[in-house]
């Protein structure tokens, strides 16, 4: 390894040359640390890295002479773990310590050896192993959160974004889902926003930062940030007068889709120059959000819907092979399996999950539970209450965990969650309960379910739509106020000649929370284009034979006192810190 180190006038120009035992060169140049500029990379494009792993700050044979000022322990070290080979990191951290008035001289130089030293190359790309995932040869479990709203946030804020990511560390959510578009992204045929995209770029870096695995969602079939509408027109293909069907089949479309997959996969990042599709912190593409076509119950609509997406996750996986294939599905059956749905229109939704599972362009299968998702249930039709959701969850998970290790295919349950004030509290804090023992479960069983997603983490005043839990809320359950028994003694003087009654004062608040958006629901309608009116034709005819095998005597198999006992000193942070330890122990 041959090192060069030019000082010139407060100008500090790094370059190092490396051979490996074959005799292949990897040259690292810098430009002038002063102008703040990255470095410009050049590696061999074949051939495995050749650094080894070991930490910038804390290289074993040098420890002594690394300067550590707090500033830089705080922001580079202890966040940037033996990990990635992102030499911008590098040169960031070169400017903070450049910072420091203490360092001058023979100081530059140790800061300089100090960047030079060996960081990990070896990528840890998650990869999938029979029916289990996998990360450095080994099985990876874990917990993680949705976080759509970072796309919006980080244009604001940057500094929110590192934030969340910090949160998600406290409380083991090892991976992060969000979308891979935007309100212009793309805004026509091959064009994208480039603020936005920025934005996404920071995000995926900062979550490489902070070791986060990100699963991106490249669209969506409702109609937030990029609805099927948006795509149709910007392939030239006018919605009016068609529905949702007309977008799958569209062959404009899908080559409009296909190149939007390419410009997010192919996109180099702008603050740690990787391409999307070689960058680790990526762990997972689904090819879209929650893909229904409601009423598509028919061979030949099921056969529109299956090759556009099989047609999605080939081209995902030709052209990021490095990262795991999802389809976003929810989970229902068609002409199989119809027994576990949530209701006899599940059916309708136009997902055949057991079929799809069987994908060979796909890595991984997913799953969306949500309470909204039960509908009434014979003989009398009435509604599930909490108590049968949760066993409804335990049979429905079950009979997708099953399918998954037929399919020798790992599964994420990629959402969940509970809606306030619908519900209340302490019903969350039991189904988090109830999703982590089962996660338990298949951590100490090997089994199929490898993940489970809540929607939605989130910190300070994110909107929120209901399902919000906030990482920066309080870990232990406020203990009640014990109402006092006759008014306090205060030394507030009434106002003079008012002949008034003194206010009592009140005793301080024992915790302080960050201001919360108010709640407010996101609801979608099924409108014509979402094929409403065909979704409840079908649902009316199923239900006139659909039969639910979830709410049998032997499937209610939670003991929802004991739940409850066990649950009521509990927060969902709790339950988080509790399964943290287990699950990464």
């Amino acid at each position: 390894m041959e090192t060069w180190i030019q000082l010139s006038k407060g100008v500090v120009r790094l370059s190092r040359k490396v051979t490996d035992a074959n005799g292949t060169s990897a040259e690292y140049k810098s430009t002038s640390l002063s102008n703040y500029s990255y470095p410009r990379l050049q590696y061999p494009r074949s051939g495995q890295p050749l650094e080894t792993c070991r930490s910038p700050c804390h290289g074993p044979s040098v420890a002594a002479l690394c300067p550590q000022p707090q500033e830089l322990k705080n922001t580079y070290c202890n966040k940037r773990p033996c990990h990635t080979s992102r030499f911008e990191n590098y040169f960031a951290m070169a400017k903070a310590i450049a910072k420091a008035s203490s360092l001058a001289g023979l100081g530059l130089i140790l800061v300089a050896i100090c960047l030079l030293l060996p960081s990990s190359a070896n990528a840890s790309f998650v990869k999938r192993c029979g029916h289990q995932l996998c990360i450095d040869g080994k099985p990876f479990y874990f917990m993680g959160a949705n976080a759509y709203w970072l796309i919006d946030f980080v244009q604001r804020d940057k500094g929110t974004v590192d934030k969340f990511f910090d949160y998600c560390n406290q409380f083991g959510l090892k991976v992060v889902r969000l979308w891979a578009f935007n309100h212009r992204m793309p805004y026509e045929w091959g064009k994208y926003d480039e603020t936005q995209f920025k934005g996404l770029d920071y995000i995926i870096d900062s979550a490489g930062r902070h070791n986060v695995k990100l699963i991106l969602a490249l669209g969506n079939t409702w109609a937030a940030y990029r609805s099927p509408q948006d795509f149709m027109s910007m392939a030239g293909i006018n919605p009016a007068g068609k529905d949702l069907l007309d977008f799958y089949r569209s062959a404009d479309v899908r080559h409009f889709y296909r190149d939007h997959i390419s410009a997010i996969v192919w996109r180099t990042n702008t603050f740690n120059g990787r391409r999307y599709r070689d960058d680790d912190a990526i762990m997972m593409f689904d090819a879209m959000n929650e893909p229904r076509c409601p009423g598509c119950v028919d061979s030949a609509s099921q056969g529109v819907v299956h090759s556009f997406l099989q047609e999605m996750s080939a081209h995902l996986r030709a052209n990021a092979p490095n990262q795991l294939v999802a389809l976003g599905t929810e989970g229902y059956f068609l002409n199989s399996y119809e027994s576990s749905n949530p209701g006899a229109g599940a059916r309708c939704e136009g997902e055949d999950w057991a079929a799809l599972g069987k994908m060979d362009t796909i890595d991984v299968t997913v799953v969306h539970a949500y309470e909204r998702q039960l509908e009434s249930v014979p003989p009398k039709w009435t509604k599930c209450d909490f108590n049968c959701f949760c066993n409804y969850l335990v049979q429905y998970l079950g009979t997708h965990q099953r399918l998954s290790s037929d399919f020798g295919k790992p599964l994420i349950l990629e959402e969940f969650g509970l809606i306030l004030p619908e519900y209340t509290i302490e019903q969350r804090v039991l189904l988090f309960r109830l999703v982590a023992d089962n996660m338990q479960w298949m951590k100490q069983t090997g089994g199929p379910m490898v993940g489970a997603m809540f929607w939605n983490a989130a910190i300070g005043n994110v909107w929120d739509d209901g399902y919000n839990v906030y990482l920066d809320g309080p870990v232990t359950k406020p203990k009640p106020t014990p109402t006092p028994t006759s008014a306090p003694v205060t030394t507030q003087k009434p106002n003079s000649g008012s002949g008034s009654t003194p206010t009592p004062t009140s005793a301080p608040a024992t915790t302080s929370e960050p201001a919360r958006a108010p709640i407010v629901a996101n609801t979608e309608t099924l409108t014509d284009f979402l094929r409403g009116p065909q979704r409840a034709a079908c649902a009316e005819a199923a239900a006139r034979w659909w039969l639910p095998s979830w709410t049998a005597a032997w499937a209610q198999t939670v003991d929802m006192t004991a739940m409850t006992t066990r649950c009521k000193d509990m927060t969902v942070l709790r339950v988080l810190l509790d399964t943290k330890q287990y699950i990464y122990s």
